[in-house]
């Protein structure tokens, strides 16, 4: 069997959670005897290229895309669309299995359609909610979760809203509401006042480009239950979506290391990406209110908003509990969780399955995370870690108190940690969706 993975980027260029994910599983796959190779854009070039990573055959396709809003909205096709259907056509695999969509000169919806009109089967893995929400949070106007059911109103009143037109949104969206029944796209109009006017025909095209996207897959694969039900609710047949889900993409030996509660002060870890929508201010705020010589927290990640972090890092210069421990290499990652106590997942998004977790109970130590769905899935409170409401300080802080204070709270999380689902079950799980779908007529 011939399997073409494609994605927007890969190793060793980006290193992010949707490239380990395919990385790891095509050496499954590969493990088991199916050709594999990958396909990305070229960005800005006129000219393929090709590189292996780890065993892995990665073809870059020409794409030479001048960005402009045209194509950032989606009103024509990217310049290298010839050049992805071209490969296609000289390599004739059985399956063509996308991992994520753009806008603009990435992979878009016309390139599924594209593979689809080549004759090959066709799956797509969601492992972003971008998909079904415009601002691909799932969080209407950052206040509460979203059902995620795609809604004409209730969607353009929260994107606009999230990009900064509180007040005016009623006057714009009910505007753009009666532009869109009078099938006016005000979205084309070459202006920012366009582009406001035309937010209902733009969360329009989310929807029926989701559907499109099914109707033009054989399958398309959730890797977290709650999104499934997010597909479900918005439509989409239940015998098109098989669920996959997450698994820890590198092997680890650690074991984990028991009683480390018994450590004083409490050693809290945050990891990832330092930015607003990963919470660590809500984390920071919350700290400042604790007796500094309980508790102590190590910060890893690398920053993608300068100005967020410079903040952050000038008002902890004084607290003597707080260290700044920058950039994590993969491999370092469970040993050093291993070195604290708890994780601590502060997102004010839904993201869809934070591996960051998976690499936790890797390591035998319990998380404590903002209750948004894909935190939520993974997290039994009580059990394995503790939840509080996302966005909320004095949630945060209560459940600080509580490992702190609580007698035995965090012997019981950590009993009740277990190791997470390796990768070659993940493959597995694959290889016989290929094995199904490719059979079909």
């Amino acid at each position: 069997m011939k399997v073409i993975e494609i994605l927007n980027h890969f190793l060793p260029q980006q290193t992010a959670g949707t490239e380990v994910y395919t990385w790891a599983f095509s050496k499954q796959l590969q493990q088991q005897g199916v050709d594999v190779q990958v396909l990305i854009p070229h960005y800005g070039k006129t000219v393929d290229a090709d590189y292996v990573y780890d065993g892995l055959a990665v073809h870059q396709y020409a794409e030479p895309s001048v960005v402009d809003r045209s194509l950032i909205m989606g009103f024509r096709a990217p310049d290298g669309l010839k050049h992805f259907v071209a490969y296609l056509q000289k390599e004739q695999p059985d399956l063509v299995h996308f991992h994520e969509l753009a806008g603009s000169n990435g992979i878009t919806l016309q390139h599924v359609q594209a593979a689809k009109a080549g004759g090959a089967k066709v799956i797509m893995t969601f492992h972003l909610a971008g998909y079904s929400c415009k601002t691909g949070t799932l969080v209407y106007k950052g206040e509460s979760l979203c059902d995620g059911v795609i809604d004409l109103q209730k969607c353009s009143t929260c994107y606009l809203h999230n990009r900064g037109y509180a007040t005016a949104t009623p006057f714009i969206t009910g505007a753009s509401a009666v532009l869109h029944q009078l099938t006016i796209d005000a979205s084309k109009w070459n202006s920012k006042l366009g582009t406001a006017l035309g937010t209902v025909p733009i969360i329009a095209k989310l929807k029926s480009d989701l559907h499109k996207l099914v109707d033009s897959c054989d399958r398309v694969v959730t890797i977290t239950n709650w999104y499934k039900r997010v597909l479900l609710a918005n439509g989409v047949e239940e015998k098109k979506i098989s669920t996959i889900l997450q698994g820890l993409p590198l092997a680890t030996t650690a074991v984990p290391l028991k009683n480390k509660s018994a450590h004083q002060p409490l050693r809290l870890l945050f990891l990832g990406r330092i930015n607003k929508f990963k919470g660590l201010h809500l984390l920071l705020e919350a700290l400042t209110h604790i007796d500094s010589a309980l508790i102590e927290l190590s910060v890893y990640g690398n920053s993608d908003d300068e100005a967020y972090e410079h903040a952050l890092r000038a008002s902890t210069a004084q607290q003597p509990n707080i260290y700044w421990k920058g950039k994590l290499q993969q491999a370092e990652v469970v040993t050093t969780m291993q070195q604290h106590d708890v994780l601590c997942l502060c997102s004010t998004f839904s993201e869809m399955s934070p591996l960051v977790i998976q690499e936790a109970f890797a390591a035998g130590i319990p998380v404590l995370a903002s209750e948004v769905y894909g935190n939520a899935e993974q997290l039994q409170h009580g059990v394995n870690g503790l939840l509080f409401r996302f966005n909320d300080v004095a949630s945060l802080q209560a459940q600080l108190i509580r490992l702190l204070e609580e007698e035995g709270l965090y012997e019981r999380l950590q009993d009740g940690v277990k190791g997470p689902m390796g990768f070659e079950e993940v493959g597995r799980r694959y290889v016989e969706l290929y094995g199904e779908v490719c059979a079909k007529r």
